[in-house]
C-alpha cells in the first residue's frame, strides 16, 4: 500500500506534529512518530526511508501550521475532486 504525501501530512497534522511545545521553537519530527504514522497506513517504511522523509516534512511544518489555522464552516461540503480511491 502506498502512502500519498497528502495522507501523510494529514496524519501528521492530526497528531499535532505542527503544534510546537515552545512558542517560536521548531520541533523536530521524531523518528518514532514517523514510524507510527507509516505503520498506521500499512506502509511500514524502513528507518532509512523515514530519515530521508523527515527533513522534507520538517520544511513543510509552517504549511501544516497555516493549514491547521484555517477555519472551514460546516456548510462547506467536500469537493468531488478529493475522493479516496
Amino acid at each position: 500500500m502506498t502512502v500519498s504525501r497528502r495522507r501523510l501530512l494529514q496524519s501528521l497534522a492530526l497528531t499535532g506534529v505542527g503544534n510546537p511545545a515552545v512558542e517560536g521553537a521548531e520541533p523536530a519530527i521524531a523518528l518514532d512518530v514517523l514510524r507510527n504514522v507509516s505503520a498506521a497506513h500499512g506502509a511500514n517504511l524502513s528507518d532509512d526511508r523515514l530519515r530521508v522523509a523527515s527533513p522534507v516534512l520538517e520544511r513543510r511544518l509552517p504549511q501544516l501550521r497555516a493549514f491547521r489555522e484555517v477555519e472551514i464552516e460546516d456548510t462547506v461540503t467536500p469537493t468531488q475532486g478529493i475522493l479516496d480511491k
